[in-house]
């Protein structure tokens, strides 16, 4: 791995640009967390495999849209984390991971002037912001490898009340690979900042997930999320959905 990393051009982990490289961070980021029962299983390797291509689509998001620079990997760990905490299996800690990296890979084809606008949207510029989900399934849908990923893609949007898009999913039939990364997703979207506002505070963000459980977010999962940020921020005021108790759970 460190040769095939090298011959990639990666940037070693020692580096103070190493962040800066997505697939230098995710690797070594993955196979460095010690509680993920990730050892470059398959998927992993499938998505090495089809580096030079998955990575050129990262770079293009990227390029695209530069306030959402390390996004994907920010919400990669936060997936694979959030799976974890839920006791979810190996398996699917490793596709939400994948899953976590990809997610917006459909914002290629967003137009740059819609992805980058300071004021409000229009309807159809909303539309072609909704659009990215669905693009990103069918590019992945080029890529057989990764087709365990595709439903995950495409529903991190669905909410758990019915109200999300593209298809309008609720509660349990939305794909448990779209209402982990929809968490993570979240989260890092609103600590972050982009172009229309200022990130959010922690404990802000934490109550925001914490207000949409069971509204927006999977109730359990939102309950292990707030946990784990809990334990990792244990000064954080922020409030858990009335009635919700910890849970892990498998799947």
């Amino acid at each position: 791995m460190g040769i095939w990393r090298e011959q990639q051009g990666w940037k070693a982990s020692g580096s103070s640009d190493a962040a800066t490289e997505p697939w230098s961070y995710f690797i070594e980021t993955v196979a460095s967390l010690p509680e993920a029962p990730v050892a470059m299983p398959s998927l992993m390797e499938e998505l090495i495999a089809f580096s030079g291509v998955t990575r050129s689509l990262l770079e293009a998001v990227e390029a695209k849209d530069g306030d959402t620079r390390g996004h994907c990997e920010r919400v990669a760990t936060l997936s694979r984390r959030l799976a974890v905490a839920a006791g979810c299996h190996s398996e699917l800690v490793e596709e939400a991971t994948v899953c976590g990296l990809l997610h917006d890979i459909g914002k290629i084809g967003v137009p740059d002037h819609v992805l980058k606008k300071t004021d409000r949207l229009t309807d159809e510029e909303f539309l072609a912001i909704k659009s990215h989900s669905e693009v990103g399934e069918r590019i992945l849908g080029c890529m057989p490898e990764l087709h365990r990923i595709r439903a995950g893609v495409r529903s991190h949007h669905e909410r758990w009340d019915g109200r999300g898009y593209p298809d309008g999913l609720a509660e349990h039939d939305i794909p448990l690979l779209g209402r982990i990364v929809g968490i993570a997703d979240a989260y890092d979207a609103m600590r972050s900042n982009r172009v229309y506002r200022r990130s959010m505070s922690r404990a802000d963000a934490l109550n925001e997930i914490a207000n949409g459980a069971g509204h927006q977010f999977d109730p359990e999962l939102a309950v292990c999320f707030l946990s784990m940020m809990q334990a990792d921020h244990a000064a954080t005021s922020f409030q858990f959905p009335h009635g919700a108790a910890s849970a892990r759970r498998s799947a």
